[in-house]
């Protein structure tokens, strides 16, 4: 009897601890469950930069991949590594799947969509 007790009170006290640190983990486990079932998709968190909506657009239109916003500004350290972890495992996953860089030459097309085109003067 005593020994369920102590069993019960431990778990009411490392429950909620192990969720908050096992961010990461969990973070990879769901990404690998996604990538399994041909689900790509990577997380963003903070402020959005000019280009993200272009980002965004470019990725699910030419590789099917979304990109889900979870957080603004303030994050907490379990999201934070939540995310950190999704991310490593998800993109990893598509740029081995389309063979090069997908995120950083989407990225690099958006800005170059987004930046201000300069006039020619002759």
């Amino acid at each position: 009897r005593r020994h369920r007790w102590l069993s019960a009170s431990l778990m009411l006290v490392a429950g909620p601890i192990g969720w908050l640190v096992s961010g990461g983990i969990r973070g990879q486990l769901v990404a690998h469950f996604d990538v399994a079932r041909g689900h790509y998709e990577i997380l963003s968190l903070g402020f959005p930069a000019p280009w993200r909506s272009e980002f965004a657009r470019i990725l699910r239109e030419r590789y099917g991949i979304e990109d889900r916003v979870v957080a603004g500004c303030i994050v907490s350290p379990p999201l934070l590594a939540y995310t950190e972890g999704y991310n490593r495992v998800s993109m990893a996953a598509a740029n081995r799947k389309f063979g090069h860089d997908v995120f950083k030459d989407s990225e690099a097309d958006a800005i170059a969509k987004k930046r201000p085109r300069q006039k020619r003067f002759r």
